[in-house]
C-alpha cells in the first residue's frame, strides 16, 4: 500500500516522554485526552508531524488544568473561549524541549461534543506504553471521527466571519481524511469514483451516529470534496429548525 499505510509511530519510550503533561493532569484527577496529531500518530499509526500538543479536558476544569501546567512550564498556550483555537498558537521555539511538545493547547471538550469521562468512547495506550500512562485514554475510531467533524460543523467562532474558522477547518479536514484512509485503505494510484461508495465507506456511514457526521461524510466519500462553509451554515439552519434528517 506504500509508505502511508506502512508508517510506524515513535518508540513507546518516546511516546511516554511526550505525554508528560497528560500524566501530570491525570495524576491530579483531571481527566484528559490527547487529540489531533498525537492521536493520529500514536493510536492510528498515520504519518504526521508532532509539534504542539492538543489536550481535551472538561470545560469546568479548563482553568484548573491550565494553572497546573503553568506552574511547571511556560509552554502552555491559553485557550480563548469563542475563538478558533488556531489563533492561540505561538511562533516561538525558545521553550521547546524535545521530545516534550513545543507548546501545549488545552481545549474544552465541548468544542468536540465529547465527554472525556465517558470511558466507553475511549481506550487505553497500555500496552505498549508504560503502566504509568494507564490513566490516559485515547479516542476510539468513531469518537475521534465524530469529534473532529463536530468541531468543523459547529465551530466556536462566528461563521459570518468564516476566515476565523478556516485555518483549523483545513487542518481538521486533513485529519478526517486520514481517518477515512485508515479504514478504507485506498489505492493511492486510483482516483476514487464520484457518486459511488467503497464497501468500507458504506460501513463507516452505517456506523456514525451524529447528524454532523451524516452531513459531512457524504460530501467527502460520495461527492469527493470537503464541506463548504455555506453547507455548514445550511446544516446549522436545518438542525436549529429541526428539519435535518438522518
Amino acid at each position: 500500500m506504500g509508505m502511508f499505510y506502512d508508517y510506524r509511530p515513535p518508540h513507546p519510550v518516546e511516546q511516554h516522554e511526550r505525554l508528560v503533561a497528560l500524566r501530570l493532569l491525570t495524576d491530579n484527577d483531571i481527566p484528559c485526552i490527547p487529540w489531533a496529531e498525537d492521536a493520529i500518530c500514536y493510536v492510528y499509526r498515520l504519518p504526521t508531524a508532532l509539534s504542539d500538543q492538543q489536550i481535551l479536558v472538561p470545560d469546568k476544569l479548563l482553568e484548573t488544568a491550565a494553572n497546573l501546567l503553568q506552574a511547571g512550564s511556560s509552554r502552555y498556550v491559553p485557550t480563548v473561549h469563542a475563538w478558533d483555537y488556531a489563533e492561540t498558537f505561538v511562533e516561538d521555539d525558545s521553550n521547546k524541549l524535545e521530545p516534550i511538545p513545543g507548546f501545549i493547547v488545552l481545549l474544552p471538550q465541548s468544542y468536540f461534543g465529547l465527554d472525556v469521562r465517558n470511558q466507553e468512547r475511549f481506550q487505553s495506550l497500555v500496552p505498549p506504553l508504560h503502566p504509568s500512562n494507564s490513566k490516559i485514554l485515547v479516542p476510539k475510531y468513531l469518537t475521534f471521527l465524530e469529534g473532529l467533524i463536530h468541531f468543523v460543523m459547529n465551530p466556536p467562532t462566528r461563521l459570518d466571519v468564516p476566515y476565523l474558522h478556516l485555518t483549523s477547518k483545513r487542518k481538521y479536514d486533513i485529519f478526517i481524511s486520514y481517518l477515512v484512509h485508515y479504514r478504507v485503505k485506498y489505492d493511492m494510484d486510483v482516483i476514487p469514483p464520484v457518486h459511488e461508495l467503497y464497501p468500507e465507506e458504506s460501513k463507516i456511514m452505517d456506523e456514525v451516529q451524529t447528524g454532523e457526521a451524516r452531513q459531512y461524510l457524504p460530501q467527502l466519500m460520495w461527492e469527493r470534496k470537503n464541506v463548504y462553509v455555506e453547507e455548514i451554515l445550511e446544516y446549522q439552519r436545518q438542525a436549529a429548525a429541526g428539519t435535518f434528517s438522518l
